[in-house]
């Protein structure tokens, strides 16, 4: 409870006492009492500017880093290709050697677009979980609740485990090899 100036003065004079004062709880105890809570608040809000100073901080060096690496790659490109009447040229691989003009390490980049990846992996999961959920609830899936909910439920944990899942599990052929098999199966019940 916050107190206005008037309901403090009240308070002081004895006029008024707060509707959150413990019983057997003296007016000098429960002032000590609400500073206090007000200081553990104070520490909170600090702590917290701290920590969100300190991710500021995180986030400026990590771009310096990305844009360091990113200028090496600008260079790196600048060197590699030349501009003969109007067109853009490469400069051979044996020139770029002898002139040590190796393309640069990316570490940071390369963590960067790993984490995009990643979060993109995620949030496709969470679309085709709602997608899915979306169609049994419209009636385009004819399966009983309970599996509607072990499946998107399946959808969703799957994120937990793509950290590190292999490339390869994140393209289609093994889906499009089921579904290949689906379909002989279904042609093949419809023939008999």
């Amino acid at each position: 409870m916050k107190l206005t100036l008037k309901e403090m003065n009240g308070l002081l004079n004895g006029k008024c006492l707060p509707s959150d004062l413990l019983t057997g709880e003296t007016l000098a105890d429960y002032l000590f009492r609400k500073f206090d809570e007000a200081r553990q608040q104070l520490a909170e809000s600090h702590r917290d500017l701290r920590a969100e100073n300190t991710a500021h901080e995180n986030t400026q060096m990590r771009i310096e880093k990305l844009a360091a690496e990113n200028a090496g790659l600008n260079k790196f490109i600048t060197q590699s290709c030349y501009v003969f009447d109007g067109e853009q040229h490469e400069i051979s691989d044996a020139y770029i050697s002898a002139t040590d003009g190796g393309m640069p390490e990316t570490p940071e980049t390369e963590n960067f677009f790993t984490e995009v990846r990643a979060q993109a992996r995620k949030e496709g999961a969470h679309f085709v979980a709602n997608r899915m959920l979306a169609a049994w609830d419209a009636g385009f899936i004819d399966d009983t609740a309970k599996s509607a909910a072990d499946i998107a439920r399946m959808i969703l944990t799957s994120t937990e485990f793509m950290a590190d899942a292999p490339e390869g599990d994140f393209d289609r052929s093994f889906a499009d090899g089921v579904l290949e098999d689906i379909a002989a199966q279904l042609r093949q019940e419809a023939a008999q």
